[in-house]
């Protein structure tokens, strides 16, 4: 396994000959710089060590910046995140099938920012917590961070108890749910995608410890410590100068102890070493060390205390001597120091020396789950700090058993092991060259050619070359933004382009346009109405009017509407009892929102309304009940797109002819009906193109990324008539088409596509369904 590098230089340090001779150097060592601007980088780190460090370990920032010093903060913060992309994927055009790992915050934009550009293998491994959603929410960015990280193939986890976390926020923020698979794998579904989440605690390499504590210069630090220590019992601390280490309380309980069991002092020394951050803080450090300082005076020469960087060498040469490891973080999840601890006893033991020591840690450690021989403690309270050192310092109970089960999970779970696994479960992750097909549960077809972005198909050659066209387009979500009540009462969300683009296609005699949309009358009306020639749907088709009148009409539908004011008595209960929800009461239907809602609580009503449904609509066959994401409607059996859609071509071909072009983009579930009847549809001389809005399953044949997209797509259509010539498809073209077709094929259940050129059936190809263990 051959592994690659990206570091970070501030540039304005460098020359540019400096920068050339770091970047030669370095490159022996598959390692690759970054030059940045010193402003950015300076304050894209202070960003991190000051708000996104503080916030993934479930604290909010200890330090407040204003506003526009935030602001800026954030800026430079995206700009190194830019920055950091640009050069991956500059690095993966020379190693274009690499995996791309990413390791703890720091750049928690960039997966997002690269897979714009192209499809990567690309994975997220968190060694810090993550935060519970009521802190992470805190950060402006919070939701594109979310979108960032899913847009990796596998999100990894120390423990548990922060994918949980992150479950939520994904539930919270983006109305995703977590859902198992077979083989005890984990999934989000976003955007079609399973990205798999996986929970396993990073380990360390016991053979570089052991080859550490073989070499000369530990041998020397052990000599040196000993001189230091003489005959007291050593309880050893190691961490980062930060609020979240817990030092404060740490001392006070150690003040705490001598103070109650006096004829301890003398014989106990707390040496605490305390790393320095990015961005240390002089208000820490100053607080400790005057901490430190009214203890000694108190207890001399009871506490040693140091900030530095501490090589390895003495940092092992401490664990091996001392006989209490004393960890009191607040919020850790890269904590390795037990482990180490662990292995330098055991080399103690090698050696024929005694003493096997004692563990205190952190109940919010994440290596607190992951290890037995340990006193868990809860840092928060100071009075179970001081018990756990007086019961770790007195005889105890056999600990070899635990000792042996903790030192057999470092051997299993080092290092290496840990990298193997998560790589492995990146590369062959299960997306992107997957489509996802409803007709045919538990299978999949692996034929990512043929579900491709809406503009690399054949569609402006076709649409160019047709006489009579047929365009089915959804509202919300497909042409404009899903939008809250207020926003749609308060602001005009349909915007001057797609306007201009609505208005100039229906101007073509060619084309007959159709909106179609769950919305009630007036608002269909208040949004399109104006349009002249275009075809309106409001609540499904319940009211209606063709590309060739304006009047509003409606089907004949025989129905005393006694069902609504039952299903209406039934909301209304719900209603009382889940904040945040509405009704909205349309002339075929009546829908309860709970979009504003609580999440989880909306969900759980919901599920209960369904229920009370079933037995309030049971005389009533001519309704059926719908359950989409955040409403549940009760509407009439026959307002269906599908019906509408029906009606609409069959009206179209009796007036102008044989139709030999339709295009139907939606956005949503509601929209697949009415994608197998336009797929249905097709013959040797009908082109049809359905098209879903993101990338997840569908019957729909090729996607737009958005409703942005969407109207760049409509006005490629608009402009390709007088721009594009037509003229036939090249051999090369045609060639590169088959052989996609043919790579795709397998084993199971054969189906039939039809290639289309210029208007006609080029190609009839046959490929095949293959199952894969992941959506059995």
């Amino acid at each position: 396994m051959q592994i690659k590098w990206i570091g970070l230089v501030s540039y304005e340090s460098y020359s540019i000959k400096d920068q050339q001779e770091i970047t030669n150097t370095i490159a022996k060592y598959d390692a690759y710089p970054i030059f940045l601007p010193n402003k950015v980088l300076k304050e894209s780190l202070h960003y991190y060590d000051t708000v996104i460090s503080f916030i993934f370990h479930n604290f909010t920032s200890y330090k407040y910046e204003s506003i526009s010093r935030y602001l800026e903060l954030l800026e430079s913060y995206k700009v190194m995140n830019q920055m950091f992309a640009t050069a991956i994927l500059s690095l993966h055009q020379r190693f274009p099938h690499a995996t791309i790992l990413f390791n703890d915050p720091y750049f928690l934009l960039v997966p997002k920012i690269m897979s714009e550009n192209r499809n990567l293998h690309m994975g997220y491994y968190f060694h810090s917590p993550f935060p519970s959603y009521e802190i992470f929410r805190v950060l402006i960015s919070a939701k594109e961070i979310m979108e960032s990280l899913l847009c990796c193939d596998v999100i990894g986890f120390q423990v548990y108890e922060y994918a949980r976390q992150f479950f939520t926020c994904c539930h919270r923020l983006l109305s995703l749910e977590a859902e198992s698979r077979p083989g005890g794998i984990i999934a989000i579904i976003y955007k079609g995608r399973n990205v798999l989440i996986k929970v396993r605690h990073t380990g360390i390499s016991q053979e570089y410890i052991e080859n550490v504590i073989r070499t000369k210069e530990f041998k020397a630090e052990l000599q040196q410590l000993k001189k230091i220590i003489r005959n007291r019992v050593v309880i050893a601390s190691v961490d980062k100068l930060s609020y979240i280490s817990g030092i404060k309380n740490k001392l006070i309980a150690y003040r705490d102890f001598l103070r109650n069991y006096p004829n301890y002092f003398g014989n106990t020394l707390l040496i605490q070493y305390c790393t320095p951050g990015i961005s240390c803080t002089e208000e820490v450090s100053k607080e400790i060390k005057s901490i430190v300082e009214s203890i000694n005076k108190e207890f001399p020469t009871s506490i040693l205390y140091g900030e530095m960087k501490i090589p390895n060498e003495h940092r092992l040469a401490l664990l091996m001597l001392s006989e209490v490891l004393l960890v009191t973080s607040l919020r850790d999840g890269f904590c390795l120091l037990p482990f180490e601890f662990l292995i330098a006893k055991r080399a103690k033991l090698e050696n024929g020396e005694t003493g096997i020591g004692s563990i205190i840690l952190s109940e919010f450690a994440g290596c607190s789950r992951a290890i037995n021989s340990i006193c868990q403690i809860n840092p928060y309270i100071v009075s179970n700090i001081s018990d756990s050192i007086l019961t770790s310092l007195q005889p105890t109970l056999d600990k070899s058993p635990s000792f042996q089960h903790d030192l057999d999970y470092i051997r299993k779970h080092d290092v290496i092991n840990w990298l193997n696994f998560l790589l492995k479960d990146i590369k062959f992750s299960p997306n992107e060259t997957f489509l996802y097909l409803d007709a045919i549960s538990n299978k999949v077809l692996k034929a990512g050619c043929l579900f491709d972005h809406l503009m690399n198909s054949e569609i402006l050659s076709c649409y160019a070359r047709a006489s009579n066209r047929v365009i089915l387009l959804n509202s919300e979500g497909t042409l404009i933004p899903v939008a809250s009540k207020a926003i749609i009462q308060t602001t005009n969300i349909v915007s001057h382009k797609l306007r201009q683009l609505l208005t100039t296609l229906c101007s073509d005699n060619k084309n007959s346009v159709y909106i179609l949309g769950g919305k009630a009358k007036s608002l269909m009306d208040k949004w399109f109405g104006d349009i002249p020639k275009l075809g309106l749907a409001a609540e499904y088709g319940y009211h209606y009017r063709t590309h060739m009148e304006h009047n509003w009409k409606r089907p004949v539908i025989e129905d005393n509407g006694e069902w609504k004011e039952k299903v209406r008595e039934v909301f209304l209960w719900y209603k009382e009892r889940t904040d945040g929800t509405e009704i909205e009461v349309k002339d075929g239907s009546i829908v309860w929102l709970y979009k504003e809602a609580d999440p989880e609580l909306g969900n759980w009503q919901a599920k209960g309304l369904e229920k009370a449904l079933k037995l309030v609509l049971a005389e009533y066959p001519q309704v059926t009940t719908i359950h989409g994401r955040g409403f549940v409607e009760v509407k009439l059996k026959r307002l269906e797109k599908e019906e509408f859609i029906r009606g609409v071509l069959e009206s179209v071909k009796e007036i102008k002819g044989d139709i030999d072009f339709v295009l139907c983009i939606g956005d949503d579930t509601a929209d697949e009906p009415m994608f197998q009847i336009i797929n249905s549809l097709i013959t040797e001389v009908y082109s049809a193109f359905t098209c879903i809005v993101g990338r997840k399953p569908s019957r729909a044949r090729y996607y737009v990324n958005d409703y942005k997209d969407s109207l760049t797509a409509l006005e490629q259509l608009v402009n390709c008539v007088d721009k594009m010539e037509i003229g036939k498809l090249s051999d090369q073209s045609v060639q590169a088409e088959e052989s996609l077709i043919h790579n795709s094929t397998s084993v199971i259940a054969p189906t039939t596509v039809c290639i289309f050129y210029n208007n006609r059936v080029r190609k009839k190809y046959s490929f095949h369904y293959e199952e894969y263990p992941y959506f059995k």
